[in-house]
């Protein structure tokens, strides 16, 4: 069993769901999945995007340079 990551409890604690933040960052729910469970790291550009969806500052969610979901 995978731990809970940072951007998952954040994202939950804002009311928004896989389904709305892939719809609002404009990529598919299971490219949002894999980000936030961390088998796939964020492009710069989307992890900017998640970050300024849910008004989060980019290294608290994210690991630096790689982009890559910090885990709880």
């Amino acid at each position: 069993m995978r731990l809970p990551t940072f951007l998952r409890s954040v994202r939950k604690s804002r009311g928004e769901t896989v389904t709305s933040m892939a719809k609002k960052l404009g990529i598919g729910v299971s490219r949002y999945h894999m980000i936030e469970s961390g088998t796939r790291p964020a492009s710069p550009e989307i992890a900017e995007a998640i970050c300024r969806a849910l008004s989060v500052p980019s290294e608290d969610i994210f690991l630096p340079v790689s982009f890559t979901v910090r885990a709880m």
